[in-house]
């Protein structure tokens, strides 16, 4: 990783405080390297530097797991939801839990109301709080949460989306990348897959441009207008406070039906010509479920066919999101995911990118990702808590030692109970030599490798560049040193 070194002339003034013992030092110019070097320390000051410090972008952002689920009950609560008491799995109302047999969803007003605790079980079960202290396993009690309280988003985007720019710019974040999906619409494009069969003997390649050919028949493109025009109104619908907002389109990895998937796919890629609002498309859902894995190959294919396809789409994976003994991961599994991510699909960015050390060709794909500048997303708390992760296992340092780009992103803060900062403070335990020019680089990064337009690119690199000669020149440090 190029490192970008921050020299700044440093003259102290020490004198010693009238009737105390201790000797205080002050800092009549800003030595913000030492400074940094002093707090990362003291992990209550650690986090105070890293809250204030610019941090340019969150890239790899779910906005669907982003928001707390305290959000997501006080609006349940407002638009009288129903919730199941068991499960804790939310319905829009009486009739849509029916449709989805489930007759023991009740009002979630009614269940607050005559149980004082009801809340606090449902924050337990829309997020990884307490987790461990009820025996539940991180993976598996991450990836349950989504579509328990996802009702709660449907319709509520832009208010959702404020929330999450506010909680954004409180923590001094300026951009967001982060990944949506219009549910009602990507149904609808499923259903176009309806008569059709997939013919698995036929070339992928030669499959891929028939079913292609069959979206455009069925006028896949005016629900990617659609889908366009609804974007564009959540953009002007959201409260940004001041962060910028854009979006990437999202496929479903898990989805049985390779169709369906491929025409979710062929809906993002199209969606993203049409408005500037959505500047790339990713792949969501556990790597490590069986039909992720068993479809793995043929998923990458469909992403090598769009990116030719449209070779002006911005493409992030999640890739190499596992590790040995999670989810339903064989031996193999653990040796080409990132391999066909970058080669075959022709990714720009890695999302985790944590089993790189199981690849047979790790050295040469670090060198590719090295000199392509294809950067990765590291989302360190969601990897501890998904895979169990730690410093000693975690590639951070082979991915510094090859310097590939790395940018420091959140993932899902809401069901992590987390922020950006976090991550920022994990970085330092996870590499406690870094520099404080370094960790500007990473956040540099953020912006640099983002999905933005060149111009807008631009545009927010010298806007970080402003917010950290603020940042350096007001941070005012003050040591104090034992007693003489």
């Amino acid at each position: 990783m190029k490192k970008a070194f921050l020299t700044i002339a440093c003259i102290t003034l020490i004198t010693t405080c009238e009737n105390s013992q201790e000797t205080c030092i002050d800092f009549t110019r800003n030595d913000i390297g030492q400074y940094f070097e002093n707090v990362k320390k003291d992990p209550v000051a650690l986090r105070e530097f890293l809250w204030q410090m610019p941090k340019g972008g969150d890239i790899h952002h779910h906005a669907l797991g982003s928001v707390f689920a305290e959000d997501y009950v006080n609006l349940a609560l407002d638009k009288g939801l129903y919730i199941n008491p068991d499960t804790y799995q939310l319905y829009f109302d009486e009739t849509d839990a029916l449709s989805k047999d489930d007759e023991q969803a009740i009002p979630i007003n009614t269940l607050i109301d005559r149980d004082s605790l009801a809340k606090e079980h449902i924050i337990d079960h829309w997020s990884v709080r307490n987790h461990k202290e009820n025996g539940r396993d991180g993976r598996h009690w991450f990836f349950s949460t989504f579509q328990k309280f996802e009702p709660a988003m449907i319709g509520n985007e832009p208010y959702f989306l404020s929330k999450l720019c506010k909680a954004a710019s409180l923590e001094n974040v300026q951009y967001l990348e982060t990944m949506v999906a219009v549910p009602s619409i990507v149904q609808r494009v499923g259903r176009l897959t309806e008569g059709k069969e997939w013919k698995p003997q036929t070339s992928v390649k030669d499959h891929l441009d028939d079913w292609f050919n069959h979206f455009e028949e069925k006028d896949i493109d005016q629900w990617a207008e659609y889908n366009a025009e609804v974007m564009d109104h959540w953009i002007r619908s959201t409260n940004t406070h001041g962060v910028t907002l854009k979006f990437q389109a999202v496929g479903l990895r898990i989805i049985p039906d390779l169709p369906i998937t491929f025409a979710h796919l062929v809906l993002a890629f199209k969606t993203a010509l049409i408005t500037k609002n959505l500047v790339g498309v990713n792949f969501v859902a556990p790597e490590d479920h069986t039909i992720s894995l068993s479809h793995y190959k043929t998923h990458m294919a469909m992403f090598r066919f769009l990116r030719y396809k449209y070779p002006e789409v911005k493409l992030s994976l999640h890739a190499g999101e596992l590790v040995p003994d999670k989810g339903d991961v064989q031996a193999n599994d653990l040796t080409y995911h990132i391999d066909e991510a970058i080669t075959i699909a022709e990714a720009q960015r890695i999302g985790h990118g944590v089993d790189i050390l199981s690849e047979p060709r790790k050295d040469e794909l670090l060198t590719i990702m090295r000199k392509r500048q294809i950067a990765v997303e590291l989302n360190l708390e969601s990897n501890a808590v998904i895979l169990e992760t730690t410093p000693k296992t975690h590639p951070l340092q082979t991915y510094l030692e090859a310097d590939v780009p790395l940018c420091i992103s959140s993932d899902d803060a809401g069901i992590l109970r987390s922020d950006l900062t976090r991550q920022y403070e994990m970085l330092v335990e996870y590499y406690p030599g870094i520099s404080y020019g370094e960790l500007k680089g990473l956040v540099e990064n953020s912006i640099q490798y983002s999905f933005l337009d060149e111009n807008d690119r631009t545009i927010e690199l010298k806007k970080l560049k402003r917010l950290f000669q603020e940042f350096e020149k007001n941070k005012r440090p003050g040591v104090q040193t034992p007693d003489l």
